[in-house]
């Protein structure tokens, strides 16, 4: 059984951590020099094959559309930006499906998605703050979990132990602790140290599942630590206490200055934004495929409307309440109204997406696969508009605020036992709409 030293050393002795290339550490070094030359960046890319051949691929790809053929590296990089030649980089030194090993019980593109989904939430964090580099932060959160990736690389069969709760542990952080003596994080910056990345990018990725730091500006950690707290994880299986996110979501706010309103719109973007993100860099992803045609718009914008309908109900709770049950009670209505917008969000980000996925095959003109693809996407279309249907009705329940006596906070709290009822109670034919 590892401890945290032969961890670390494990990891300060290995040259060759992940197939970690020389390039990438060139790469890095390069674009941040302040006398950055285009032409040694072309010489250092030529150095990898794979990466030259990819970058090549993405610049003569119909995303780029140009009528001349990019046939040389300076080309490309002109074409590009210094940004995606870093992210194709990375994507080609670190994201390989076979750096996952089967034994460790981990589907990469589940784990894929939550990686991109966190670099797609840094960056959009940094740029509502006015980051002076919102590429760094998309690089940062790009590396977030590499110390996860050592594990997986290095020891997938304890790794699968986790992955399989037979760890007992309320969170991916701790379970890591007691398997190894050290958790992802903290592996993480050593890896990352090891590199020859910047300090500020070894804190960032060190201490993300940390509590926001009250600093002057919007440090690059801060940004990484709103970012992960946006995204879920989906790949562990270790879902975080609702109301315990929630707080600390509205806390790294409050440290980069954000508002509500900015933070819902950051939120409501991730899914679109992660697409697009996996497809510039190559990577599949094909869990994400969870999207619908229209009506996407229309069920976020009603999700937002519900929310706030929840919100004047609880002000006026305050006035109708008695006194000496009003603070309980409003403190309990907040955790169920939190609740069901979390499932409302899921739910129509399930629709979202699906639809974005598909409408994206359509335009490629890849009917086939669309087809192919069109049963197990109307299955989970259907799941999604069960659960939003679940939730409307409990909302319907306990929206006459003065008839709903919440006395404390674990009435509240049952909140997801009373959807998970709704749902398994629910008629598998419910009443459809008609077809004209």
């Amino acid at each position: 059984m590892s401890d945290k030293f032969s961890i670390i050393e494990e990891i300060r002795s290995n040259s060759k951590l992940l197939s970690l290339p020389q390039t990438l550490s060139e790469i890095l070094d390069e674009v941040g020099k302040d006398n950055f030359s285009p032409d040694r960046l072309a010489s250092i890319i030529l150095k990898d094959p794979s990466l030259t051949g990819r970058i090549l691929k993405l610049a003569n790809s119909p995303f780029y559309a140009r009528f001349n053929k990019i046939t040389t590296v300076n080309q490309a990089v002109s074409l590009l930006g210094v940004t995606t030649v870093k992210c194709m980089a990375l994507s080609t030194s670190v994201f390989h499906p076979d750096k996952i090993a089967s034994e460790a019980g981990v589907d990469p593109k589940s784990f894929f998605t939550y990686v991109l989904s966190i670099a797609s939430a840094s960056e959009k964090v940094a740029t509502a703050v006015e980051y002076r580099a919102p590429e760094e932060a998309m690089v940062a959160g790009l590396l977030n979990e590499i110390g996860i990736l050592f594990f997986l690389h290095h020891h997938p069969d304890r790794y699968r132990l986790i992955m399989e709760k037979q760890v007992p542990a309320k969170s991916l952080d701790e379970a890591e602790q007691k398997m190894f003596g050290i958790d992802h994080a903290e592996v993480g910056k050593y890896v990352a140290e090891a590199w020859g990345l910047p300090p500020y990018m070894l804190d960032a990725i060190g201490a993300h599942h940390g509590r926001p730091i009250r600093e002057e500006g919007a440090s690059l950690g801060n940004i990484v630590r709103l970012a992960v707290l946006l995204t879920n994880d989906k790949f562990s299986g270790f879902e975080p206490c609702l109301e315990t996110r929630l707080s600390l979501i509205n806390e790294a706010s409050l440290t980069l200055s954000l508002d509500k309103d900015e933070v819902d719109q950051i939120s409501s973007q991730l899914l679109s934004s992660t697409i697009d993100m996996a497809e510039y860099l190559g990577l599949d992803i094909g869990n994400i495929e969870q999207m619908l045609v229209s009506a996407n718009e229309e069920i976020w914008k009603s999700y937002l409307i519900i929310e706030n309908l929840f919100k004047e109900r609880q002000e006026l709770s305050r006035n109708l309440l008695e006194e000496e049950r009003a603070k309980g009670a409003i403190e309990s209505k907040n955790v169920a109204m939190a609740t069901l917008s979390h499932y409302m969000n899921n739910a129509a980000m399930a629709i979202y997406g699906r639809s974005q996925l598909l409408r994206m095959m359509l335009d490629k003109g890849q009917t086939e696969r669309l087809m192919e693809r069109l049963d197990g996407n109307l299955k989970v279309i259907d799941q999604s508009v069960r659960r939003i249907v679940a939730v409307m009705e409990e909302m319907k329940e306990i929206s006459p605020i003065d008839e709903v006596a919440f006395h404390n906070m674990s009435e509240a709290m049952n909140i997801d036992d009373r959807i998970a009822f709704r749902l398994e109670n629910m008629s598998d034919d419910f009443e459809e709409i008609p077809v004209e």
